[in-house]
């Protein structure tokens, strides 16, 4: 099942399904994915798709902005949603919803509300599968996550977007950029090629033998569960 709504410049895709990668859950249940695209990239595939033309993963990544804002790994290949694994599948998602589309205005948040809240009842949300998942109204998180078993996210906009620290880990890079954050209320998943002090190593990590998942773990879920920063070896 998938939701799709429209905020400004964003495009917000909410999927229930099973998946089949195993760091993030043990694929036996449906959990729910939320994804922020940009609107230039929704409309480059639908340009790309018409013209019979295939989508260039360089191109499609660097109309990111809108909902990658500054991440330092914004860039193609730096990202791990950002390589060609992660846009194999995009595409698929993208042809949908350019057929869906191609003759209907995308709907509000407010417009698939109720649907959304369904789709949250008592499942795993993964938060910022892709893009910023603080670009949905903080209200609107509130209550997915209370009607939710477990939930993971994090944030880039940590230091422009405090209120989301209840919610959200803060991506950094840094013992000091997680210092900053603290004060800002949020924990820290600190993304990182050097030791780092007072940071437990991801339990769902490939340098921990992904003793756990995403699912099973949910320690990166703001001030839900734990208190300690969370850590693992640069993704780049």
């Amino acid at each position: 099942m998938r939701v799709t709504a429209q905020i400004k410049d964003a495009i917000i895709v909410f999927r229930l399904d099973k998946s089949t990668n195993g760091k993030i859950t043990s694929g036996k249940e449906k959990i729910l994915q939320v994804y922020s695209f940009s609107k230039s990239q929704l409309e480059y595939a639908s340009k790309k798709y018409s013209n019979g033309e295939k989508m260039i993963p360089k191109e499609f990544f660097d109309l990111a902005d809108a909902v990658c804002f500054d991440c330092p790994f914004r860039g193609y290949l730096k990202c791990y949603t950002h390589k060609y694994e992660q846009y194999a599948g995009f595409c698929s998602m993208f042809k949908s919803l350019v057929k869906e589309f191609k003759e209907k205005e995308i709907p509000s948040l407010e417009d698939v509300w109720s649907k959304v809240m369904k789709m949250s009842m008592d499942r795993y949300i993964r938060f910022g599968t892709y893009g910023e998942p603080s670009l949905i109204p903080i209200d609107m998180v509130s209550n997915m996550i209370g009607l939710s078993k477990s939930h993971t996210g994090y944030t880039h906009q940590w230091a422009r977007k405090p209120e989301y620290h209840k919610y959200f880990m803060a991506s950094t890079h840094s013992d000091g950029q997680s210092d900053m954050a603290k004060k800002l209320g949020y924990r820290s998943f600190i993304v990182t090629d050097k030791e780092t002090k007072n940071a437990i190593s991801c339990p769902a990590s490939k340098e921990m033998g992904y003793k756990s998942t995403c699912e099973k773990c949910g320690l990166c879920s703001g001030m839900r569960k734990g208190k300690t920063d969370i850590k693992i070896l640069d993704h780049a």
